[in-house]
């Protein structure tokens, strides 16, 4: 861990697992119970901005690279070692990827389109 000074770090205190994802890597990583997640970012930068939702965290981070500790242990992640291309902003991404949640950006909840059933279809087709 490098650069103590930067580094953002949060408790789970509670019974549950604490889901936190990290952009723009769309990377998830598990908190345990009583476990502490830190992430370390690059070049002495700040991390970014944090956002809770109601199941998870979301981290959008400003620096080109962020190291991710869980209980001191360093995590496998793109994040460490795959550099954002300088200006990718949360505002960017958003645009690019916001109607899409495939992508999750950001936990974008999933279309909840319903495609018309069959006879229904043919019913307005054959205007009855």
């Amino acid at each position: 861990m490098a650069d103590l000074d930067n580094q953002w770090s949060l408790s789970n205190p509670g019974r549950n697992s604490l889901l936190v994802w990290l952009e723009p890597w769309a990377e998830e990583f598990v908190v345990p119970p009583k476990s502490t997640i830190a992430m370390t970012p690059a070049r002495g930068q700040a991390l970014g901005e944090i956002e809770w939702t109601p199941d998870h965290l979301v981290v959008w981070a400003s620096a080109p690279t962020v190291e991710v500790f869980v209980d001191t242990v360093l995590q496998d992640s793109g994040s460490a070692t795959i550099s954002i291309p300088d200006g990718l902003t949360k505002g960017i991404l958003s645009i690019v990827f916001g109607g899409h949640p495939a992508a999750r950006l950001g936990g974008t909840p999933a279309d909840t389109y319903q495609p018309r059933p069959l006879w229904d279809r043919i019913k307005r087709r054959l205007r009855l």
